[in-house]
Formats: structure tokens, sequence, C-alpha cells
């Protein structure tokens, strides 16, 4: 399931990263389908995945980062055994790593639910529960369920996105509503996912994975039972049959990854590709599981303490990450996707929070686009946008020729080339550019959603 969030993200994201890259994470993919079982082939797996995440910053999105935390604490692991002269069996494996990738589902997702507690989340007319909504049942003819946008239904799908997100971590944490809270949260990211316009998969995708770690030990025996009596069947029907479906599995995917990679599948069709593939697929994982807990109930004890200290840095990360729009470190890629939340300058629209406590004043040194020939900062003119000075010289150090007109507090600034102001067009350092992105400011009230 790791290997196809990782084949999901390629479909959904499929130019976020170089084609090398991509192509790399793709034959990873492919490695681990064909041989699940051993180690080596997940420990490339994650490499590769770190490489993406790199080379795709700052531009990430929440999953694919909490993803990328996962990918750490699987390397990190491995990395560790080889410290100690011995490569790290899978039961080894799992025992390190499956503590801390659900310890950092269970942070992001508190933060995520969190995030959704201000004022703009619960207006209607500004929600990004109501704008998900309309844009999922219109892109898949059932607009119908809007019911032609009666006050009633909107509250509805705002409190029950609030209360199920949630809620979601709240189950995975007490152990005898763990099952619940997996087929809850799978359930609900299916139905996340059936958005045929901007599409969800590759987030889903990652959930998924991750969820399904919460499941009671003896699931697996049982999935492995069933997986085994297949194989058998498939034996006598052919002796060859077992070993020929294995490769075939994994050839698929993968090659479908390097055609994304090579751009010979073009992003519309990558992205519907994916899109019909996983409904299958997630119809099946949520039956399947269903079907599991109630044949296979078990016990639902799964270990959340790390194994040891250094596995909780990991974590640790996590909740950094979610702290930084309240600290104003960061607003972009920090558990705050799609909730409508804004902190800026000490502000916020959070009604569990007053104010922020700014530890940067990235946020205090605000530029207004008045005029531009560049695409993407016409943009932020036209929405009326405003963005911090750090993100305007990131755009423009690239484009050193382009002409732009911008206010920056009580001055008004024309250049026909960024270049004349030598400040402008001058770098931020590499990691302050990846890792410490900042999402345009809407000064409107309420927040509106920002795809």
């Amino acid at each position: 399931m790791w290997a196809l969030a990782s084949l999901w993200h390629l479909l959904g994201d499929p130019d976020g990263a170089p084609a090398w890259a991509e192509a790399a994470l793709a034959v990873a993919v492919g490695l681990v389908l064909w041989r699940p079982g051993p180690v080596l082939p997940l420990a490339l797996l994650s490499v590769a995945g770190l490489v993406v995440a790199w080379e795709e910053a700052p531009t990430l999105g929440d999953e694919w980062l909490l993803a990328t935390f996962v990918n750490l604490a699987i390397v990190v692991s491995v990395a560790v055994a080889l410290a100690r002269r011995r490569f790290a069996d899978r039961a080894d494996l799992a025992e390190r790593v499956f503590p801390a990738a659900r310890v950092c589902l269970l942070g992001a997702y508190a933060f995520a639910a969190f995030a959704k507690l201000n004022s703009a989340f619960f207006d209607r007319e500004s929600s990004c529960a109501v704008f998900l909504y309309r844009e999922t049942t219109d892109s898949i003819g059932l607009d119908g369920l809007q019911l032609g946008g009666t006050a009633w239904m909107e509250r509805l799908v705002i409190l029950g996105v609030v209360g199920i997100q949630l809620a979601i971590p709240v189950l995975l944490l007490i152990r005898r509503t763990r099952a619940a809270g997996v087929v809850l949260g799978l359930v609900f990211h299916a139905v996340v996912a059936l958005n045929n316009s901007q599409h969800h998969v590759d987030d889903s995708a990652i959930f998924f994975a991750l969820l399904v770690l919460f499941l009671p030990p003896s699931t697996g025996h049982w999935m492995s039972e069933r997986v085994g009596s297949i194989r058998a069947r498939l034996y006598l029907r052919g002796p060859r049959l077992p070993y020929l479906i294995g490769p075939l599995l994994a050839v698929v995917p993968a090659g479908v990854g390097l055609l994304v990679a090579i751009d010979a599948l073009s992003g519309d069709a990558a992205m519907d590709v994916g899109w019909w593939v996983w409904q299958l697929l997630a119809i099946a994982t949520v039956g399947v599981t269903a079907r599991l807990l109630r044949q296979a109930p078990g016990s639902s004890a799964v270990r959340l303490l790390p194994y040891h200290p250094l596995y909780a840095l990991v974590p640790l990360l996590v909740v950094v990450n979610g702290l930084a729009p309240y600290l104003e470190l960061k607003t972009a890629d920090a558990w705050n996707g799609y909730s409508n939340l804004a902190t800026v300058d000490g502000d916020t629209n959070h009604l569990l929070l007053p104010r922020t406590v700014p530890v940067t004043d990235e946020q205090a040194d605000l530029v207004h686009i008045l005029d531009t020939n560049d695409p993407v900062l016409s943009v932020y003119r036209t929405k009326h946008l405003a963005m911090t000075w750090d993100e305007l010289r990131d755009r423009l150090s690239d484009r050193p020729d382009a002409s732009i007109t911008y206010r920056r507090g009580p001055r008004l600034v024309a250049l026909e080339h960024a270049s004349d102001n030598p400040e402008l067009v001058a770098p931020r350092s590499l990691w302050r550019e990846k890792l410490v992105p900042f999402r345009p400011v809407d000064l409107a009230d309420p927040a509106p959603c920002e795809p």
C-alpha cells in the first residue's frame, strides 16, 4: 500500500519533480510490489520518496509531507540497523517504524482538525468544506445532492467534516474504538477522493496506507492466509500462474509511473487513470477491512510508544510543523490545507486562539502586486492577494527580466526589470526556500477557500 501511495502521488502530481527523480520512484514502486517482503526495496522506495519530496518542495501538500516524514522514519531505521552492522528484517523494521508512523498520522490529523476550528470554515460562503462538496458533487454528476445550496445542508456538511476529522484521531487513540476509527477514516477518505475535478486520490492513498497500521496484528495473519489460499488455487490452474501474476502486478504500475516520468502520459490522462483505478481499490479496501474486522477481530493493542527515543524525533517534527502557522514560522504545508485558517502578523481567525505568537516578522512585510508580466504573480494581482517579501524574491530570483509594479508598505515601486533592484532578485538560502514556505495572504474577511 505504501508503494501504491507513491505511485498515486506520481499520477496526481506528474510535473512536481524532475523526470529522473520520478523515474527512480517508479522503479522503486515496482521493486516493492514485486518483492514486498524484503527490507531493501522498501528502503529504496523511501529514499526515492525523500528525493522527490526535496525536488518538489516547497509545494509539497500536507499529505505528501506526511509521507515524507514516514519515509524519513524508515530510512533512519534502516540506517541504524546498518550502523550496528546488521540489516533489519521486516519484523524488526515494523517494530521500529510502525509506532512512529502511527503517531505521525495522529499528530498530522489532530492539527488538521484543529486548524478547521476557525470562523471562515464555519461560514457557508467561504468554507472549504462547502467548496469541496460542491466541486465533488458537480464533478461526478450528483449536483442534485447540493439541494440548491440549501443552508441546512451546507451547515451539515461543515459540521460533518469537522466532527469526523476531530473524531478519527480520538477513536484511533482509544483501544476499544480503534477499529471504528480505521473504518471511519477509510470511508471518509474514499469519499474525499471521489472529487474528479481536483483530484485527491494521491492524498487518500497515503491515508489508507497509514490507517491500516492501526488494525489488530491478527488481521495480517488473516490476510496472509487468504492470499495464500488464492495462490494455491492459481497453482492448481497452472503451476506457473502464481509466479507470473506477481511480476505482472509490479511491472504494470512501475511502467505507468515511468510513462508519467518521461511525459509519455499527459497530466490529465495520468490523473484520469489514477482516479478510476483508485475508486475500485478504495471500495475493495473498505469492504475487505470491514469483513476482516468482523471475522478476525483479535486484539487492537497496537504500539504507539516509540521503540527508542531516537524514533520520537520524527513525530516531534510533525508536531513542530503543526505549530508553525501559530508561531508564523511558515503557513504552507503545515497540516492546514483546505482549512480557511488565517494566521497573519499576529492576527488569526481561529475560534480558540485570540492571537498568534509570531517568532518571525515574515508576514509583517507584505507586498501587493499591482502590475507584472509574470504569469504567476499576475494571479496575485487579479485575486488581490498579498505575499511576503521573501516569497516575492524567491519568484523573481529566477526571473530577473520580469517587469513589476508593487506596493510594499507605504512605498510604491515600479521596475521595468526586477533586476533593477538587486535585493529583489537575490535568492534566499535553499533550505529556507524549501522548508519555510508562506501561503498567499488574502485579507478578506472571512478568509476564502483557496484551492
